[in-house]
């Protein structure tokens, strides 16, 4: 018995011991709970878009019985964009609340921050200490995972005698994450050597940097003047293709026109003119510039414009040179035109025209000839391809999307004419899922030879994501005579990812491309059954890989196995490489710095030998804030093309590529510029290729700016007939900047606000402006300046509500519904109106427990005007009105509760109004009984 009694006072001791504890961390969780204040967003959540500005409201309300003093607001951290907040200190009745306006701008570093958080602290004096509370918002920024890979103009040309030509490939991150991809080049026909082949670049969030690609055209190929370089994309950490793009090369012959390879004029609302020289001697002036004008409120003119002007032989050129009308729905262009919504090439000098139906449903149709420059002395102006086309898309724009197509071409030059017809759609499934297809049908006829070739396209793609299943299938056929870019092409892609975690994933991907074109016979001669077609090309790529990726702290890791059989062949040889190949790749950063290394490691045999061999291709990358380095390194054949060697090269060689790049700014933006240098070394192809290069502006004034461009390139053979050739070129130039013109369609509304003390809506003498008060016009914010003015610009066609300075109670001396069809500029008089407060306090019974609930109670006052007004009981018993001077019936019809007094009558004036007005209420029909023991 004993025994059980000592357990039993054991158990109870425990027991009142737990009790204990837990009572204490109710108690300490209710004293955190019960703070002074509330500190919260208006806004739980803000969708932005780049540029634009947005305002949300900090809320902070005393919860408290005393006053307190708000002594500062501070951002977590120095958020980019951020335009205003308050800083000044004030005090804050109790009961009383207060919104403090923050507003940004979604500029460049604000939409590249790493967390979709803003976050403030609001620190305050509550008696006998100093506090801080913090409140914060998420940012909603639609995130766009693409790279875009381009070149400055649609057409690239070559020149078969150089021994070696350039282009500069652009490769953009148009995401506002960093990210490190893998750009994979491939010559379509097979005939030109590049170098690099492959490169890994690491872009910061809406970075773009410069890869120059050098180029050897093969002897053999020079029959056939058109290439195509298919240029790739490919994520590192997922090895999903994240951007695509074919770029268009022209071998110059004799019987084309030559044009030099000018920078295509970029840019909005400029002009500059330059002097450029160059080591050829074919010194020139040029003339750039772009500009975009109102010509009325229903007509936007564009104009671009760009001329050379060479100095020696007094002979012009003009190019890239263009005007564009746009009405409401309907826009015109002339002059030189280029578009990629056409599965053809199309660029030249025409017209085109579009019209819009709908919100998203837009035709088009153009007609040109394929001739880069507009017009011009300087070259012979021969005759190029009649081309008319015509498009049409439609859609919502969000889960559904198509677009159909029709091209003719009439090429005197090849003898042939071609038609081209091609479909795409799309749709988007509860934004996860998105499936798009594609057919085309082309026909091309000989108009010498009269033979003809009919061709078919077909394409499924699918791409979604099921809970952490992540699913992409990528497939497209086209017939070898198909006469769109995808000429005899099949590329099929499928890959399976599955997400483990925020920092784990896997994929595995199976990969089968191949390219095996016809053409129609060459014109200017009989066809001839059974002769050779020298422009014949086959190449074709099939892999199956897997991969890993995770990321531990900061770092980041991936690795890939892959089985990859690569073949190519024309009409001179044919190459097969089989290999298996391990990549790694590992990156980190490190505050300012950045750090990327990626190797692939290969073991190969060629032609099916039995010999195998190893292969390494590794890249370095590092970035210190704007400055980049990338270094690369390959020994041995890790691709097909690196079998076709002039000089027969054996296994045993190595590349080396060093790239750097230099941004730069100064703190007041009033001089930017960038540098590049590179160096390339190559013993399969003996040479020795080397570029610096740099471009510069300085702000003379806000409108007005001076630049200056360089670019110094050299080049050595190393093989036996040793050679070596540099090449120079200098510009200057000074650059006129022009205020961009009202979007058309939308308006300039602009307001100045003042303190109408005579309430007759005129500013006149002694009625000081208004500043710093927030306006609203339904969405968009504002706060007005020194001088009482605020502006909207671009504001769509609309009704609108004019708001100003609610929760200072002021009243507007107008309608503040605004129809906005034209610019609008008024001045708005205000009166400022006297805050009337009042609560609700219940009278309770005696051993009354139950509690009640009066938030959402409606209060009227009602002027001697008849005018009534409304107030709303919160969540504290409180309510408040704003009303101007006179005598008002403060009351409350609601049949819920009893109250003494209903309705109450008080006389405001313009000193002001400071008692509380009570009304006290009690429950219906409730009695309590006690019982007496």
């Amino acid at each position: 018995m004993a025994a059980q009694n000592s357990i039993s006072i054991s158990i109870l001791r425990r027991t009142l011991l737990l009790l204990a504890v837990v009572f204490l961390q109710l108690s300490f969780s209710y004293a955190q709970e019960s703070k002074d204040i509330a500190v919260y967003f208006e806004n739980e959540s803000v969708a932005v878009e780049k540029g634009s500005t947005f305002t949300n409201f900090l809320v902070i309300e005393n919860k408290g019985s005393a006053e307190i003093t708000i002594q500062n607001i501070t951002p977590q951290e120095k958020y980019p964009g951020l335009l205003y907040y308050s800083k000044d200190e004030f005090s804050l009745g109790a009961g009383a609340s207060k919104k403090i306006p923050v507003k940004l701008i979604a500029n460049l570093d604000f939409m590249k921050l790493k967390s979709n958080e803003i976050k403030f602290n609001v620190s305050y004096t509550s008696s006998p200490a100093s506090k801080t509370e913090s409140a914060s918002f998420l940012v909603k920024r639609e995130e766009n995972n693409n790279i875009a890979i381009y070149t400055a103009s649609y057409e690239n040309f070559i020149n078969p005698a150089a021994p070696e030509s350039s282009i500069v490939l652009w490769v953009e991150n148009q995401g506002y994450n960093k990210k490190t991809v893998k750009i994979d080049l491939q010559s379509i026909p097979d005939g030109l050597e590049m170098l690099p082949r492959q490169q890994t670049l690491t872009l910061a969030g809406l970075e773009k940097q410069s890869v120059e690609i050098r180029i050897l055209v093969r002897k053999q190929n020079t029959l056939f003047p058109e290439f195509n370089i298919t240029a790739s994309a490919t994520d590192v950490f997922n090895n999903e293709i994240v951007g695509s793009n074919t770029l268009h090369l022209v071998i110059l012959s004799n019987n084309r026109q030559v044009a030099r390879g000018y920078e295509s004029t970029t840019g909005s609302n400029f002009a500059e003119l330059a002097y450029n020289a160059n080591s050829s001697g074919f010194n020139f002036a040029q003339l750039r510039g772009n500009s975009t004008f109102r010509v009325n409120e229903n007509l936007t003119s564009r104009f671009n414009l760009g001329a050379d002007y060479y100095l020696e032989d007094g002979r012009y050129n003009i190019y890239d040179t263009w005007l564009e009308l746009e009405g409401r729905n309907t826009a015109l262009r002339l002059g030189n035109i280029n578009s990629s919504d056409y599965d053809y090439p199309v660029f030249g000098r025409g017209a085109k025209v579009s019209r819009q139906f709908g919100e998203k449903n837009q035709f088009e149709i153009l007609a040109l000839e394929n001739n880069f420059n507009l017009f011009g002395t300087y070259f012979q102006q021969a005759e190029g391809s009649k081309l008319i086309g015509a498009k049409y898309g439609f859609g919502n724009g969000k889960s559904f999307i198509g677009k159909v197509s029709y091209l003719y071409d009439h090429d005197p030059r090849f003898n042939v004419d071609t038609q081209v017809a091609n479909a795409t759609s799309s749709i988007i499934i509860n934004e996860k899922h998105t499936i798009s297809a594609e057919v085309g049908f082309s026909h091309e006829k000989g108009l010498a030879n009269l033979d003809e070739n009919a061709g078919v396209l077909l394409a499924a793609n699918y791409d979604g994501k099921i809970g952490k299943w992540h699913f992409q299938s990528l497939n497209s056929f086209s017939t070898k005579s198909y006469a769109g870019i995808k000429r005899g092409s099949f590329f099929s892609n499928q890959r399976i990812g599955y997400q483990f975690s925020a920092t784990q994933r896997a994929f595995i991907q199976y990969q089968n491309s191949e390219v095996i074109p016809e053409f129609l016979s060459f014109q200017n001669a009989p066809a001839e059954a059974g002769a050779a077609d020298l422009r014949y090309y086959f190449n074709s790529t099939e892999a199956l890989s897997s991969g890993y990726q995770f990321s531990a702290n900061k770092w980041n890791f991936f690795f890939a196995p892959k089985v990859e059989r690569q073949k190519t062949a024309n009409f001179y040889n044919s190459q097969e490489l089989f290999s298996y190949r391990f990549e790694t790749n590992i990156g980190t950063t490190l505050g300012v710095h950045g750090l990327n290394l990626m190797a692939e490691y290969s073991y190969s045999k060629e032609n099916n030998k039995e010999e195998w061999f190893n292969s390494l291709r590794t890249t370095l990358s590092y970035r210190y804030k704007s400055f980049s380095l990338n270094g690369t390194a390959q020994w041995n054949a890790n691709n097909v093309f690196d079998l076709n060697s002039y000089y027969d090269v054996d296994r045993n060689f190595a590349n080396y590529n060093l790239f750097a790049s230099y941004n730069f700014q100064t703190p007041n933006n009033s001089l930017t510029g960038s540098l590049s240098a590179g160096a390339s070394y190559s013993e399969l192809y003996k040479n020795l290729n080397s570029n610096i290069s740099g471009n510069i502006e300085y702000k003379i004034s806000p409108s007005w700016s001076s630049t200056g461009y360089f670019n110094i390139s050299g080049y050595k053979t190393t093989a036996a007939y040793a050679d070596s050739s540099g090449y120079y070129q200098f510009r200057v130039g000074i650059k006129k900047y022009f205020a961009a013109a009202t979007a058309l369609g939308n308006h300039k509304v602009s307001f100045q606000l003042f303190e109408d003390k005579n309430s007759n809506g005129q500013l006149e003498t002694g009625e000081k402006v208004l500043a710093n008060e927030i306006v609203k016009l339904d969405s968009f914010v504002a706060m007005t300046d020194k001088n009482g003015k605020v502006v909207f610009q671009n504001v769509p066609e609309g009704v609108y509500t004019l708001k100003v300075s609610e929760s200072a109670g002021a009243r507007l001396m107008m309608d503040p519904v605004i129809t906005v069809n034209s610019n609008i500029n008024r001045k708005v008089g205000m009166v400022k109106n006297i805050r009337v407060s009042g609560k609700l306090i219940e009278i309770k019974q005696a051993y009354d427990v139950l509690e009640t609930d009066v938030t959402g109670i409606v209060v009227y006052a009602r002027g001697e005007d008849g005018k009534i007004y409304t107030a709303v009981v919160n969540q504290n018993n409180e309510f408040e009105f704003f009303l101007k001077d006179g005598r008002y019936t403060i009351y409350i019809e609601n049949d819920k509760y009893s109250y003494t007094q209903p309705g109450q009558t008080v006389q405001v004036t313009k000193e002001g109004y400071s008692e509380v007005l009570v009304f006290e209420y009690k429950k219906k029909n409730t009695t309590i009984k006690v019982k007496k023991f």
